[in-house]
């Protein structure tokens, strides 16, 4: 999920292309210019126009990486950016994708076009309907890649449930999801001090890397959190 983008106005306007009701509540396929965008109750959720730091997420991940056959877990299916830059990293033996709204996947595979049905095609991917968070609860050592793209990051969430992905105990799980030398990488709206000192106790080789969506005449910028399991 990303903070909502800033565009020039003009005459356009998005186009729901689609609406239904999803776990979060109801949850809008919206066609703007060329571009798709998905609303959650209103609040704007993401968009292809986010593909930079979509990509982001796994690509500041990648000089961490250990040399070694990757399993990847991506929290967030969105509209498939990350998953896509992950089918490129060297070495992919698999890639889970979880994601919480059923739309969301629906919808991906019905207007995803080619990036889509090569996504879906792939052998190595397997898109899971379910909440990330128990997903890590019950995945302990399991994987090599984390990139948790869930909502907004700590401190601008679009949904209060997933605060528990941001504190002590969830940093701690997704942690513990990954084997010896394994890498997170975590999506966030703004930079978060609190969230930081949490992400420092968890794992090694900290860095927070800026990426910048560029939209019209605007530049939004994201913060890609990323560190190597103790």
């Amino acid at each position: 999920m990303k903070g909502a983008p800033s565009r020039d106005d003009g005459p356009a306007k998005p186009r729901t292309i689609a609406r239904g009701i999803g776990r979060s509540g109801e949850l809008a396929l919206r066609r703007h210019d060329a571009h798709l965008e998905i609303v959650c109750n209103g609040a704007f959720l993401v968009s292809t126009e986010n593909e930079t730091s979509s990509r982001a997420l796994v690509e500041a991940a990648r000089p961490l990486l250990p040399g070694r056959r990757l399993d990847v877990l991506i929290g967030g299916l969105g509209v498939g950016h990350a998953l896509d830059e992950a089918l490129a990293l060297p070495g992919l033996r698999s890639v889970t994708v979880v994601e919480l709204e059923p739309l969301v996947v629906e919808w991906f595979r019905d207007h995803g076009g080619e990036p889509a049905a090569r996504a879906l095609g792939d052998p190595r991917v397997e898109v899971v309907v379910e909440d990330v968070g128990e997903t890590m609860s019950a995945a302990r050592g399991r994987y090599d890649l984390l990139a948790l793209d869930t909502d907004n990051g700590p401190g601008w969430l679009v949904r209060e449930e997933n605060a528990r992905l941001y504190d002590d105990d969830g940093v701690a799980a997704a942690a513990a999801t990954l084997r010896a030398g394994g890498v997170a990488a975590f999506w966030a709206a703004e930079r978060h001090a609190v969230f930081e000192e949490r992400f420092k106790a968890q794992f090694r080789d900290v860095r927070v890397t800026r990426a910048v969506d560029v939209i019209g005449r605007h530049r939004n910028v994201a913060f890609i959190y990323v560190g190597r399991r103790w």
